[in-house]
């Protein structure tokens, strides 16, 4: 890919083609939870939609069907953890695609696009869910708190295809891969809130005072969880 990058780059300029527009879209959420460390237990994590919008640039060699496609999109999703508990997480995502097309006329072309998205957090990446209980979280006897991190930089890959009409109009729907965990999740039963010094500010705890908590227990009295969620991108863009 990178070898194919380099050569569309060498395209002289009367072979290249140019374009900038504006893409948005919504994304539709898929969380892979690994398995809570040494604990039966399971998470109820769902996700719920979200949207992306930016500029973004082209270039074409229409004569191969290759190109190149990079966009800057600013990106809000978010998921919910049982009935009551929302994160919303706010990202500047960077996708570098090499794209192939086809005609299927004088007015549309079919084209697949492949590559890496650069993803970092500009919101909220920590958060402690103060007061999960046994509907939150099945297999635990009683209620706990948990924090939920979220990494402040990503890598996925971007897997797509879509149709271009009149040279102006983009649909496409993608798949977006992440390389390695974007999140991790860790749950401390009550019981073992008690056993370890009763560590508490008034019924809520801070993630600090969750760090420092989690500082004076053993492993084998937590659980964590890794996340790797991938999204679903359904997106329209307009080249000028």
């Amino acid at each position: 890919m990178a070898l194919m990058a380099a050569a569309l780059l060498m395209a002289t300029p009367a072979q290249a083609q140019f374009s900038f527009g504006v893409k948005g879209g919504v994304t539709l959420g898929s969380n892979d939870l690994m398995a809570f460390t040494d604990k039966d237990y399971a998470l109820d994590l769902n996700n719920y939609a979200g949207f992306f919008i930016g500029p973004k640039m082209e270039l074409r060699i229409p004569i191969l069907g290759f190109g190149l496609e990079a966009a800057a999109l600013y990106s809000q999703k978010g998921m919910t953890i049982g009935d009551n508990e929302t994160f919303k997480q706010n990202s500047f995502l960077i996708p570098l695609n090499v794209k192939y097309a086809f005609g299927i006329g004088n007015i549309a072309n079919v084209f697949i696009a492949a590559g890496p998205e650069f993803g970092f957090n500009v919101g909220e990446t920590q958060r402690v869910f103060n007061n999960l209980t046994t509907d939150d979280i099945t297999n635990v006897t009683t209620g706990g708190i948990s924090a939920y991190v979220a990494k402040k930089s990503t890598l996925a890959i971007n897997v797509g295809a879509g149709i271009t009409l009149l040279n102006h109009l983009q649909v496409a729907l993608n798949y977006n891969m992440p390389w390695g965990k974007t999140s991790e999740f860790t749950y401390i039963d009550s019981s073992e809130i008690e056993n370890a010094e009763n560590i508490k500010n008034g019924g809520e705890v801070s993630y600090d005072t969750f760090e420092k908590l989690t500082g004076t227990m053993e492993k084998a009295e937590l659980a964590t969880s890794y996340i790797k969620a991938g999204t679903i991108q359904l997106s329209v863009a307009y080249l000028f």
